[in-house]
């Protein structure tokens, strides 16, 4: 059974006993914010779990919150309670940020039953709908998947390549999910030590764009279309046939951030779009300007 992409307040309150509410909230370190507390004492939608990307990754990397091996992530997702049968709605308390990365995450593992909660807990509040406080009450099921889709997450040597070989990566755009002044290399970087700038060819869309700062709710799709648009990534090209006949199948765009979490947001617009050829590079600007090879350009 297909489930939407994305389900409205009013959506999720009609189906909250068919399916399992993720509060998938994360926020930068200089936020000083800790979602698992703000779960249990300012509340969540009923029913819900807490999903914490810092503890579901690969705990081997000093990366941040890089994808965990399957075996882990179906380990970790069981403990919450759910099963592969299960239609999983994903929110986050700013309404647009760090739910899509868990929905990846889902996606990647090839749990396609998976939706985000259009304005997040914001716009749950904001309706009026009942919230409970404290710990989640969680009876743990088996959860299997198979191995990681490695088409929709892209790896530091796959990148350098591309930055590399601009001429011959002519059909692959980079689109960086950072503000602009960061991706200009006007303003610093928040993680200490890394240069700030961008990748070769990248274009620039930061994920602020894609959604209402106040509802938390995402633009339009004709918003959205225009919005990727106007940074150089044109979404008609992408969802129109090329030499194999297949929409955007000779394009792919591969998005990135700071650390693999606002990607996912343009990830998520994408493929409500339409666009077929998508990955994460999970490493992200965390990684990629970490490292002593890579080109970074400054404009």
């Amino acid at each position: 059974m297909s489930v939407p992409t994305m389900l409205s307040v009013s959506e999720l309150k009609s189906k909250l006993g068919d399916t399992v509410v993720l509060d998938g909230s994360w926020h930068m370190p200089a936020m000083k914010r800790d979602p698992i507390a703000e779960f249990k004492e300012i509340g969540h939608i009923p029913g819900a779990r807490y999903f914490d990307i810092e503890s579901i990754k690969d705990k081997s990397s000093s990366l941040p919150h890089m994808m965990p091996s399957a075996e882990q992530f179906a380990a970790q997702v069981g403990e919450l309670g759910i099963s592969n049968d299960d239609h999983v709605v994903v929110y986050d308390t700013i309404g647009f940020f760090s739910a899509p990365r868990v929905y990846w995450m889902f996606k990647a593992f090839g749990h396609n039953k998976v939706s985000v909660l259009d304005g997040g807990f914001k716009a749950w509040k904001a309706a009026g709908y009942p919230i409970e406080y404290g710990e989640a009450n969680i009876e743990p099921k088996t959860f299997k998947t198979g191995n990681l889709n490695k088409s929709l997450i892209r790896n530091y040597d796959q990148i350098l390549q591309i930055a590399k070989d601009q001429d011959g990566n002519q059909h692959i755009t980079i689109v960086d999910a950072r503000s602009n002044d960061r991706f200009s290399g006007a303003a610093p970087e928040p993680r200490k030590g890394l240069s700030s700038g961008h990748m070769p060819g990248a274009k620039n869309v930061s994920f602020k764009e894609l959604f209402d700062s106040e509802s938390g709710k995402l633009h339009s799709n004709e918003q959205i279309r225009k919005t990727f648009h106007d940074a150089g990534v044109d979404v008609n090209q992408l969802t129109t046939s090329g030499s194999s006949g297949q929409p955007g199948k000779d394009r792919e765009v591969i998005m990135s951030c700071g650390s693999g979490v606002s990607a996912c947001v343009l990830y998520f617009a994408l493929e409500r779009l339409g666009v077929k050829n998508l990955a994460v590079y999970d490493g992200s600007w965390s990684e990629y300007a970490s490292r002593p090879e890579s080109i970074i350009v400054k404009d």
